[in-house]
Protein backbone atom coordinates (compact mmCIF):
# COMPACT_ATOMS: atom_id res chain seq x y z
CA UNK A 1 0.00 0.00 0.00
CA UNK A 2 1.64 2.94 -1.12
CA UNK A 3 1.00 6.33 1.04
CA UNK A 4 1.05 9.77 -0.14
CA UNK A 5 2.39 12.93 1.55
CA UNK A 6 5.28 15.04 1.94
CA UNK A 7 8.87 13.75 3.46
CA UNK A 8 10.23 15.75 6.14
CA UNK A 9 13.23 16.75 4.50
CA UNK A 10 10.82 18.18 1.65
CA UNK A 11 8.89 20.01 4.46
CA UNK A 12 12.39 21.43 5.86
CA UNK A 13 13.40 22.23 2.18
CA UNK A 14 9.90 24.46 1.06
CA UNK A 15 10.00 25.83 4.48
CA UNK A 16 13.69 27.18 3.78
CA UNK A 17 13.20 28.25 0.57
CA UNK A 18 9.46 30.23 1.59
CA UNK A 19 11.82 31.90 4.68
CA UNK A 20 14.45 32.91 2.30
CA UNK A 21 12.14 34.81 0.01
CA UNK A 22 10.18 36.76 2.63
CA UNK A 23 13.28 37.78 3.68
CA UNK A 24 13.94 39.38 0.79
CA UNK A 25 10.46 40.45 0.16
CA UNK A 26 9.68 42.11 3.65
CA UNK A 27 11.64 45.12 3.31
CA UNK A 28 10.12 46.09 0.08
CA UNK A 29 7.13 45.87 1.08
CA UNK A 30 7.62 48.23 4.40
CA UNK A 31 9.00 50.57 1.20
CA UNK A 32 5.73 50.01 -0.97
CA UNK A 33 3.50 50.57 1.75
CA UNK A 34 5.59 53.96 2.69
CA UNK A 35 5.02 55.24 -0.77
CA UNK A 36 1.89 54.16 -1.04
CA UNK A 37 1.26 56.51 2.30
CA UNK A 38 3.01 59.14 0.89
CA UNK A 39 1.03 59.29 -2.43
CA UNK A 40 -2.49 59.15 -0.25
CA UNK A 41 -1.21 61.99 1.32
CA UNK A 42 -0.18 64.04 -1.20
CA UNK A 43 -3.07 63.44 -3.21
CA UNK A 44 -5.53 63.84 -0.65
CA UNK A 45 -3.88 67.58 -0.03
CA UNK A 46 -4.23 67.84 -3.61
CA UNK A 47 -7.98 67.29 -3.73
CA UNK A 48 -8.21 69.81 -1.29
CA UNK A 49 -6.38 72.65 -2.64
CA UNK A 50 -8.90 71.60 -5.74
CA UNK A 51 -12.05 71.66 -3.83
CA UNK A 52 -10.83 75.44 -3.10
CA UNK A 53 -10.33 76.27 -6.39
CA UNK A 54 -13.48 75.02 -7.35
CA UNK A 55 -15.66 76.19 -4.43
CA UNK A 56 -14.10 79.67 -5.20
CA UNK A 57 -14.81 79.71 -9.35
CA UNK A 58 -18.51 77.87 -8.18
CA UNK A 59 -19.27 80.75 -5.12
CA UNK A 60 -17.79 83.94 -7.54
CA UNK A 61 -15.89 84.67 -3.97
CA UNK A 62 -12.91 84.53 -2.14
CA UNK A 63 -12.15 80.91 -0.38
CA UNK A 64 -9.19 80.18 1.80
CA UNK A 65 -7.59 76.88 2.35
CA UNK A 66 -5.65 76.83 6.27
CA UNK A 67 -4.06 75.27 8.63
CA UNK A 68 -6.32 73.26 11.18
CA UNK A 69 -6.20 74.06 15.15
CA UNK A 70 -2.56 75.91 13.81
CA UNK A 71 -0.68 73.20 12.08
CA UNK A 72 -0.86 71.64 8.77
CA UNK A 73 -0.20 67.97 10.56
CA UNK A 74 -4.00 69.02 12.96
CA UNK A 75 -5.61 68.86 9.36
CA UNK A 76 -6.95 70.94 6.36
CA UNK A 77 -9.69 73.38 6.26
CA UNK A 78 -11.70 75.30 3.19
CA UNK A 79 -13.67 77.96 4.09
CA UNK A 80 -15.92 81.06 2.52
CA UNK A 81 -14.56 84.05 3.81
CA UNK A 82 -18.44 85.49 4.23
CA UNK A 83 -17.61 89.08 5.95
CA UNK A 84 -14.08 89.13 4.35
CA UNK A 85 -11.91 89.45 7.56
CA UNK A 86 -9.61 86.45 6.71
CA UNK A 87 -10.22 84.83 9.45
CA UNK A 88 -12.20 81.66 9.56
CA UNK A 89 -15.55 81.95 11.69
CA UNK A 90 -18.01 80.11 12.98
CA UNK A 91 -20.54 78.89 10.27
CA UNK A 92 -17.55 79.81 7.42
CA UNK A 93 -16.21 76.16 7.01
CA UNK A 94 -17.25 74.31 3.64
CA UNK A 95 -14.97 70.86 4.53
CA UNK A 96 -12.80 69.56 6.53
CA UNK A 97 -9.76 67.40 6.27
CA UNK A 98 -8.48 65.17 8.88
CA UNK A 99 -4.18 65.36 9.79
CA UNK A 100 -2.52 63.17 8.23
CA UNK A 101 -0.91 59.64 9.34
CA UNK A 102 1.80 60.14 12.17
CA UNK A 103 4.28 59.02 9.80
CA UNK A 104 3.67 62.31 8.03
CA UNK A 105 4.80 65.89 8.34
CA UNK A 106 3.44 69.02 6.43
CA UNK A 107 5.10 72.60 6.05
CA UNK A 108 4.98 75.58 4.45
CA UNK A 109 6.10 78.86 4.95
CA UNK A 110 2.40 80.04 4.63
CA UNK A 111 -0.81 79.08 7.08
CA UNK A 112 -3.07 79.77 4.50
CA UNK A 113 -3.85 79.98 0.90
CA UNK A 114 -6.45 82.06 -0.80
CA UNK A 115 -8.23 81.84 -4.53
CA UNK A 116 -9.97 84.34 -5.96
CA UNK A 117 -13.21 83.98 -7.68
CA UNK A 118 -11.02 83.02 -11.41
CA UNK A 119 -9.42 79.99 -9.48
CA UNK A 120 -6.57 82.11 -9.47
CA UNK A 121 -4.31 81.84 -6.04
CA UNK A 122 -3.68 85.36 -4.31
CA UNK A 123 -0.47 84.30 -2.57
CA UNK A 124 2.04 81.39 -4.07
CA UNK A 125 3.53 79.03 -2.02
CA UNK A 126 5.55 75.72 -1.07
CA UNK A 127 3.65 72.87 0.67
CA UNK A 128 6.19 69.98 1.83
CA UNK A 129 4.42 66.72 2.43
CA UNK A 130 7.66 64.13 3.82
CA UNK A 131 7.45 61.10 6.08
CA UNK A 132 10.01 59.70 8.48
CA UNK A 133 12.31 58.06 5.85
CA UNK A 134 15.71 59.48 5.35
CA UNK A 135 16.82 61.04 2.13
CA UNK A 136 14.71 62.95 -0.48
CA UNK A 137 11.26 60.56 -0.10
CA UNK A 138 8.90 63.60 0.82
CA UNK A 139 6.53 64.93 -2.14
CA UNK A 140 5.92 68.57 -2.93
CA UNK A 141 3.14 70.65 -4.36
CA UNK A 142 3.76 73.65 -5.65
CA UNK A 143 1.28 76.26 -6.52
CA UNK A 144 1.75 78.58 -8.92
Amino acid sequence: MKKSGFTITEMVVTLSILAILLAIGAPNFKEFISNGNMVSNTNGMIGAFNYARMEAIKRGTTVHLGQLDGSWASGVVVWADSDGDVTRDAGEELRLWPAFDSESTVTSGRTAFTFRASGEVDNDGQLTICDNRTGEQGMKYFLF
